[in-house]
């Protein structure tokens, strides 16, 4: 575990964990006809998603990506509430579930975000956006002004892209991730307009300097113009900041590592936070969770995010 990761969130602040969990099985307690065999790299850990909120002293916010479930997986969805509020006489602090799911019928289960929160009665509104149909970002507006964005974005390549409900024209993934990134900018933008101030989280999927990429950043098309856009495009855009880059520089630090090879042997930063950067002096800390044990069988590592005076936002239009 790096130095970065050691302390976790504290309970004076608005406290966010987010993890890309790449798949829920292992924290389920359901039969294998419900949820398929466990992945060969895991095994069953039912216990696993409470045991790492209260380590972390019960964050206020959990933010989780790569669900896998769609509208119709009640049992699915079910368990995964169960797998985070504890299964047994738990009398920590339980969690509301807010989610996007892949609206896809049939085929398999692909994507989908859900954010826990710990005090429901803070959120003024939960919403998806209606240009995306794979279940890729939840949005918590705050009353008291400010937005928790939850982002997990394509990762980009040549292959095609389908809009799982089929209205969609075909096109490449890298195509869908740069407009999906365009989107999620006007949306973000939008947001501001109100008066909200806001905090994304998530996989991003993108490597943004050559200190998030190791042993090499990928500076082959298409991947280099996503990311050129991304900086000169979207982080201004929408007024935000790294705020792990901001807050510790050039350290070495990455949250997303290549199965089957020793930890560090292959790697890259692609999960963050973007805070806006009216909230940076808000910022208490900013890490992540690199130790195995923390990412169980997922090859993301979970990023972290504490802030102070939350609650006192002035929220007037922009």
């Amino acid at each position: 575990m790096s130095d970065t990761d050691t302390q976790g969130p504290s309970q004076r602040s608005t406290t966010i964990l987010s993890w890309n969990i790449e798949t829920p099985v292992p924290f389920f307690v359901l039969p294998t006809k419900k949820t398929g065999s466990l992945p060969n790299h895991a095994k069953a850990r039912p216990h696993h998603l409470r045991e790492l909120v209260a380590r972390h002293d019960y964050p206020d916010f959990l933010c989780l990506q790569e669900v896998l479930a769609r509208l119709s997986d009640v049992d699915w969805i079910a368990d995964l509430g169960r797998a985070v509020n504890g299964r047994i006489r738990d009398r920590g602090p339980k969690y509301t579930p807010y989610m996007s799911l892949n609206r896809s019928t049939r085929g398999q289960r692909h994507f989908g975000t859900v954010t826990f929160a710990k005090h429901p009665e803070s959120i003024e509104r939960y919403r998806e956006v209606e240009w995306d149909s794979e279940g890729r970002v939840v949005i918590l507006e705050m009353k008291s002004g400010w937005a928790l964005v939850n982002v997990y974005a394509l990762n980009g390549s040549e292959a095609p892209w389908k809009d799982p409900t089929g209205e969609g024209l075909p096109k490449s993934r890298n195509e869908r991730k740069r407009e999906f990134n365009r989107l999620l900018l006007k949306e973000c933008q939008e947001m501001q307009k109100r008066g909200l101030r806001l905090v994304l989280i998530g996989d991003f999927n993108i490597s943004l300097t050559a200190l998030d990429c190791y042993p090499r950043l990928r500076m082959e098309y298409p991947h280099m113009l996503a990311r050129k856009e991304f900086n000169e495009k979207f982080i201004p855009g929408a007024n935000v900041v790294d705020i792990f880059r901001e807050v510790h520089g050039d350290c070495l630090v990455f949250s997303w590592f290549a199965k089957g090879k020793p930890q560090g042997a292959d790697c890259a930063r692609v999960d963050y936070a973007l805070v806006e950067r009216t909230l940076i002096s808000r910022v208490l800390e900013t890490g992540y969770l690199e130790d195995s044990g923390e990412r169980a069988h997922s090859d993301h590592a979970p990023v972290w995010l504490a802030l102070q005076d939350m609650h006192n936002l002035d929220i007037s239009p922009r």
